[in-house]
């Protein structure tokens, strides 16, 4: 491959220039070793942005024998005391050597490759040799043995995240010859022809898709096509273990910019490939009770068409000003109202299919508890939530008491206050908005913390019942829902009305 012409340096910050010191120092124990920074810090400190991740690559170690070689160099006396006095002068915390840890390497999950790691002066550092790719003839699986930094280079993701930073020379190397004009460019491009590249680790299609997405970066149109492809799909569904699809989706859900990652999942097929297994008895079901809802792996189509409805409009939500636009704001986890968007064109099959959903969700791509729960609460409440809001609109605000529309923020605030959302249609927005105004304006954003004034015991000793039950908790609903329509009450009140309501809250005849 041919070398760029043009070559960068990137000024070190103190913390880096320190680990450079370090390692070089450290270097000297190793005959011909050379080292490099490679992939995700060397592209974005050329793009301005700051990196704590840094990926070093070996020429003569692999990762697990260098490890052990900084681990008996900090150890000596001497060494520690003199970095421990350069880290303290620059403000460093300590430990400044920490957390050194061995990833073995794991085939059947498409790791194929023993890295380690350490914390050294506050960044995290993986270590791994250079490597290449040697093909037998007889299996598509290479085995990885020692390389060149070229050949290394040649066999990344992305040719933005092929170049790399020679550690004693401190300069910018681009090997594939691409990568500093696609930097310039933005866009994402693969080093060796796009297909070989993905198949031979399916998971660089969604890579390709976070980091573009996270950089504001195009797709190569060359690129881009073979993320349609079929194959390319099934290797990902097949070849790749859900705990890594999951992974990765957590990081774009969890950046700034999921709606452009969305776009891309949306443009390249990528729906059904992540968001169901394609053992599905999910898919099963839509093929077989909603016709046109077949998936056509074929199509020329993205699918569902439906899903760009809501994910756009939860992130025109995210960042508009209204008070609706606040209170999602407000919400502590914001990808999980993503994977609501993700799974809002499931909405209609809500009551045939709930349960199956939600356990899709948690198989497929590994949704945590709380998220599984907060897509089935979605699910379970949508219906109620609907009527509510249309309720709302028809009676111009007036439909229901202070208590009314807090039983029901309750039901929404904890985990899903924007179940609601993620199925509307554009001319739905602004009713769900004169909604969240009149939450706002009633002060009933934290309804979810309210609690009655009176507990249990004290309700039973009220009316001298030796146990409780059931009917507690409907003495407590009712309770709750009275106190928001007289946030005045105090604990007398409260005692005063539930003896005036007696016969009508469900007691038990004896104690």
């Amino acid at each position: 491959m041919a070398m760029a012409t043009r070559q960068l340096n990137i000024e070190l910050l103190p913390a880096e220039q320190l680990l450079r010191e370090f390692l070089l120092d450290c270097s000297q124990l190793v005959p011909g070793l050379e080292t490099w920074i490679t992939g995700g810090w060397v592209r974005d400190r050329l793009l301005g942005i700051p990196s704590s991740d840094l990926d070093l690559a070996l020429n003569n170690l692999t990762g697990k024998e260098f490890v052990t070689v900084l681990q008996a160099f900090f150890a000596r006396p001497e060494i520690a005391q003199k970095y421990s006095e350069k880290a303290s002068c620059l403000g460093m915390s300590q430990p400044y050597f920490s957390r050194a840890h061995i990833a073995k390497k794991n085939p059947k999950m498409s790791k194929k490759l023993e890295t380690a790691g350490c914390i050294l002066f506050g960044l995290d550092v993986d270590l791994v040799n250079l490597r290449k790719e040697v093909y037998d003839g007889r299996s598509r699986d290479p085995d990885m043995e020692f390389g060149t930094a070229a050949e290394d280079a040649s066999r990344r993701d992305a040719t933005v995240n092929a170049l790399f930073f020679h550690l004693e020379r401190q300069e910018v190397v681009d090997f594939t010859g691409w990568g500093i004009k696609d930097l310039d460019a933005r866009t994402m491009r693969t080093p060796l022809e796009p297909k070989q590249t993905l198949m031979d680790d399916p998971l660089r299609v969604l890579r390709l898709i976070r980091v573009a997405s996270k950089l504001g970066f195009s797709i190569a149109p060359e690129t881009a096509r073979c993320t349609l492809d079929p194959e390319v799909h099934r290797a990902l569904d097949t070849i790749i273990t859900r705990d890594r699809v999951g992974a990765e989706l957590d990081k774009m859900m969890a950046g700034s910019n999921t709606e452009t990652a969305f776009d891309f999942l949306f443009d390249f097929h990528l729906y059904s490939p992540i968001f169901f297994r394609s053992d599905s008895t999910v898919l099963e079901n839509l093929a077989s009770q909603h016709p046109a809802w077949r998936i056509q792996s074929a199509s020329s189509s993205p699918w569902p068409r439906t899903w760009p409805l809501a994910y756009n409009m939860l992130g025109r939500i995210l960042v508009g000003q209204s008070n609706l636009s606040h209170l999602i704001r407000s919400y502590e986890n914001i990808e999980y109202l993503w994977l609501l968007a993700a799974y809002s064109p499931l909405a209609g099959l809500r009551q045939a299919l709930r349960k199956e959903i939600v356990r899709e969700a948690a198989s497929s791509i590994k949704a945590s508890a709380k998220a599984a729960k907060l897509l089935d609460d979605s699910l379970g409440k949508f219906d109620s939530i609907r009527t509510m809001v249309a309720c709302f609109e028809e009676q111009a605000g007036q439909c229901c008491s202070r208590g009314e529309c807090e039983t029901l923020h309750q039901d929404t605030a904890k985990d899903n206050v924007t179940s609601f959302q993620v199925s509307l249609f554009e001319s739905m927005l602004e009713k769900y908005a004169n909604f969240a105004d009149f939450v706002l304006y009633q002060k009933l954003q934290n309804a979810v913390l309210g609690r009655p004034l009176l507990n249990g015991i004290e309700i039973q000793d009220l009316f001298g019942l030796q146990k409780g039950g059931k009917y507690l908790q409907i003495i407590t609903e009712k309770l709750l829902k009275w106190q928001f329509d007289n946030a005045e009450a105090t604990k007398e009140d409260c005692k005063k009305w539930l003896l005036q309501e007696k016969y009508v809250l469900g007691l038990p005849t004896t104690g």
